[in-house]
C-alpha cells in the first residue's frame, strides 16, 4: 500500500500534460517572434542607414576639405593629380581616381596615436593593428582617401572595423531632372580634354560649376591596397549600398 502510494507521488508528466505543455511554447514562441524579430529587424536596418550615412558624410565631408599638403602651390594657375586650388578639382581628381579599384577612394576608421607628431596632412600615424595600448594616448579617426595616397596607404593595414572602398562615377543630365551614369568613373561627356572642367584663376567661367556623381560603397572583404591591383569593379559584386554626391565650382 505505502509502495502503491509512493508510485502515485513521483509518476511523470501524462501524455495529454506533455502536450499541453509543448502547446504552450510554441504559442510563446510565436509571440516572441512576432513581437521582437521584425523589431530587430528594424533595429538592424536603422543601424544600416545610419552607418551608410556617417561613411557617406565622411567621405562628403573630405571631399569639401583641401588638407594643408594638397594646397597647390603659390602662384599655380592650374591643379595637379595631387595639388587643389579649389576642393571641385579634388573632387574632379578623386573621381577619375575611381576607374579601378586598386587607385579608387576608401573610407576606414584607425587609432591614431596622439603621442606621436602630426602629418603634413594634420592626421597621425596610426596604431598597429592588433596592438595593446593601454594608457596611451590614441583616437580613432575615420577618414577618406585615394586607395594609392602614400601617406594612407599604410594606415588601410590597421584600420578598426569595416573597410569601404568607394566606386565614383559622373551623372550626365540626360533631360529635365534626369540623369544617367556616364560610361565609366571620370568621363566628363563633351569635353575635349577634361581638365577643361578643372578651375583656373582668372577665367570668368571657372566658378558655378557643379559635377554630380553616384557612390558606390563595397566592403573590402581584405583591407590590403596590393590584392586589388589588377582587378575589375566587376569581380567585386555588388556594392553594400549607394549615395549621391556633388561638388561645386
Amino acid at each position: 500500500m505505502k509502495m502503491s502510494s509512493l508510485l502515485k507521488r513521483f509518476r511523470g508528466f501524462t501524455l495529454m500534460e506533455t502536450l499541453l505543455a509543448i502547446a504552450l511554447v510554441g504559442v510563446m514562441l510565436s509571440i516572441f517572434l512576432t513581437v521582437f524579430v521584425p523589431a530587430r529587424g528594424l533595429v538592424r536596418r536603422a543601424l544600416t542607414r545610419q552607418e551608410s550615412e556617417r561613411v557617406t558624410g565622411v567621405l562628403r565631408a573630405e571631399m569639401n576639405t583641401l588638407r594643408a599638403d594638397e594646397l597647390a602651390e603659390k602662384g599655380a594657375t592650374t591643379s595637379s593629380e595631387n595639388k587643389y586650388l579649389t576642393t571641385f578639382d579634388k573632387g574632379f581628381y578623386w573621381l577619375r581616381k575611381c576607374a579601378r579599384p586598386s587607385s579608387a577612394i576608401v573610407v576606414f576608421s584607425y587609432r591614431a596615436d596622439l603621442s606621436k607628431s602630426a602629418r603634413p596632412d594634420g592626421t597621425y600615424p596610426a596604431v598597429a593593428a592588433g596592438r595593446s595600448v593601454p594608457g596611451q594616448d590614441v583616437q580613432l579617426m575615420t577618414i577618406a582617401c585615394p586607395m594609392d595616397d602614400p601617406v594612407h596607404r599604410n594606415d588601410i593595414r590597421d584600420a578598426v572595423g569595416p573597410v569601404f572602398l568607394v566606386k565614383m562615377t559622373q551623372l550626365q543630365l540626360k533631360g529635365e531632372g534626369e540623369y544617367r551614369m556616364a560610361s565609366a568613373p571620370g568621363i566628363i561627356s563633351g569635353a575635349s580634354s577634361p581638365e577643361k572642367y578643372v578651375s583656373s584663376p582668372g577665367k570668368a567661367d571657372a566658378w558655378g560649376g557643379s559635377v554630380f556623381c553616384r557612390a558606390d560603397f563595397y566592403h573590402m572583404s581584405q583591407p590590403n591596397p596590393s590584392r586589388y591591383k589588377g582587378k575589375s569593379w566587376e569581380k567585386l559584386g555588388a556594392p553594400l549600398f549607394s549615395a549621391n554626391l556633388s561638388f561645386h565650382r
